[in-house]
């Protein structure tokens, strides 16, 4: 297993950070010390504005480096999906693992907002070694159904469904991802 530089990216509204602050402190007593976490607060996701938290996202890159793993829970999966395929095609990630992310595509009941990805953007999504694709059927805040829109875009993805995870994945452990993890 090589050591990789891991972003975290919250998920998106006032107050986002910390909740999910929880989450990336698991994630990084779990993975440590093979990896470095990164868990920056995003102020662009915390107001929802996409061209703040694209400005943001390559301020981190740039001053961090390109990280090889980016775990985003959330509209932070959205969004990196968005940056990825829009800004920086050129970066290439050992692994992309997107946690109860909403389906945000135009041709979804969610995708009218600045955050939203076109049809398709699976065409242009960059080469990486890994996309796993996580939800829980308890999902209070994100429907279940989204897992399978984003399967049906991107079919190279592993999904793994819960039943008991609920919207933050943060009240139980969660060897999944650390597992994925360190499959790369």
């Amino acid at each position: 297993m090589q050591n990789h530089d891991i972003l975290f990216v919250q998920g998106a509204g006032e107050g986002a950070h910390a909740e999910d602050h929880a989450l990336a402190s698991y994630l990084k007593n779990a993975i440590a010390p093979d990896h470095a976490v990164r868990y920056p607060k995003f102020s662009g996701l915390e107001n929802v504005v996409y061209k703040t938290w694209k400005d943001e996202m390559a301020a981190e890159l740039k001053n961090s480096g390109d990280p090889s793993i980016v775990v985003a829970h959330s509209l932070g999966g959205a969004a990196v999906l968005k940056y990825l395929t829009q800004e920086r095609r050129d970066l290439s990630l050992a692994g992309l693992f997107l946690i109860a992310t909403p389906y945000k595509c135009a041709d979804g009941e969610w995708g009218g907002d600045d955050f939203a990805l076109p049809v398709d953007f699976a065409a242009t999504v960059p080469s990486m070694g890994a996309i796993v694709l996580y939800h829980s059927a308890d999902d209070e805040w994100v429907p279940f159904s989204h897992l399978a829109r984003w399967a049906e875009k991107l079919p190279g993805a592993t999904s793994r469904a819960f039943t008991d995870r609920g919207h933050s994945f943060s009240a139980k452990a969660f060897p999944e991802l650390i597992a994925d993890i360190r499959s790369l």
